[in-house]
């Protein structure tokens, strides 16, 4: 019989009748019953057999909800994971990019030193065989190893430079950043150039519009205006043209710098403010060398791939940018612009 007035459910008497036998006739004293999904516990009062049931769709509703929820854990868990993966990974990008910029760089720049060192230790090995001969007799070893020797010091002054992480860096040396005139300053770079474009033959043309003020280092912004105009007068053939403007526009002064040699390939020009990238082997050892070496007017052709380099790193620390373009019809066209002051 049922004692309702212990239980808050009644068993339908059709799953009774079927869960009965089983329960008496089994040796356990609670388990399963699959064929009715009741369970049950049973117990001995005296001569009577006392049974209690449980629904077994509740519990396995609390089963599956405790599944779902350890899925669902499990999952958050996973996502937390993997979120933790890729943020680390975005995190350490620029420490892995800068270390092997590094060490690219490094090994970059004791190729660029072995060349002139073992020219220079060539060089020294001819002149202490010749002992016995005069100075005259062997000066061209000798200024062999003087041309080496400053092509290693112009190195190594451009890798100081683009150690310099900004402006501050060069302050000690250079003097304080503060107002400078930009006019002034790329109408005396222009003039300077204007000289060694002469001795190439080339059209010099210029519009420098006047009172154009920015602020910043003018040791500093006078190195990268050299870089570009030294940069043009390489990639430029005799007879070409090489066109200087510098204009206020917006809150920007923009200086563009073209000229009408050969165009650069696309494929270089993402590449061409890379460090000790050259373009190609023919424009390195030129007179259209797609490098420079950090803009000494009339100095030798074949640069490191350094100016370009510290020619951005400046704009950069300016606050400012610099790009190029380069077509068949209108040439190559280096453009810095810089806040105005």
């Amino acid at each position: 019989m049922q004692l309702t007035d212990r239980s808050g459910a009644t068993v339908p008497e059709a799953l009774l009748v079927r869960a009965i036998p089983e329960v008496v006739s089994t040796a356990e004293s609670w388990g399963y019953l699959p064929d009715v999904g009741l369970y049950f516990a049973k117990h001995e009062a005296g001569p009577d057999l006392m049974v209690a049931f449980a629904d077994g769709g509740a519990a396995d509703g609390w089963r599956s909800l405790a599944l779902v929820l350890t899925a669902v854990g499990l999952g958050a868990l996973g996502l937390l994971f993997l979120l933790n993966l890729v943020f680390s990974r975005w995190a350490l990008r620029p420490v892995q990019r800068a270390w092997a910029q590094q060490q690219q760089f490094i090994a970059d720049a004791s190729h660029e030193l072995k060349t002139p060192l073992t020219v220079i230790l060539a060089n020294n090995a001819i002149l202490r065989q010749r002992g016995g001969d005069t100075i005259a007799s062997q000066r061209q070893w000798i200024e062999s190893t003087q041309v080496e020797a400053e092509r290693m010091q112009g190195l190594v002054t451009d890798m100081l430079d683009l150690a310099r992480p900004a402006p501050e860096g060069a302050q000690a040396s250079e003097g304080p950043a503060g107002i400078v005139d930009l006019s002034r300053l790329v109408e005396g770079e222009a003039l300077t150039f204007e000289a060694v474009a002469f001795e190439r033959e080339l059209m010099w043309e210029c519009a420098i519009d006047k009172g154009i003020t920015v602020r910043g280092n003018a040791t500093r912004l006078q190195r990268a205006v050299a870089v570009l105009l030294d940069n043009a007068c390489k990639y430029t053939n005799a007879g070409g043209t090489v066109t200087v403007t510098l204009r206020a526009h917006a809150s920007e002064a923009v200086l563009s710098v073209r000229n009408s040699g050969e165009p650069i390939d696309e494929a270089d020009l993402p590449h061409l403010f890379d460090r000790f990238y050259r373009a190609d082997a023919a424009r390195t050892h030129n007179a259209a060398d797609a490098e420079n070496n950090g803009g000494e007017p009339g100095a030798n052709t074949g640069g490191y791939g350094l100016g370009l380099a510290i020619a951005r790193d400046i704009a950069q620390a300016h606050k400012g940018t610099i790009a190029v373009t380069s077509t068949a019809q209108e040439g190559t066209t280096f453009t810095l612009r810089l806040p105005l002051a």
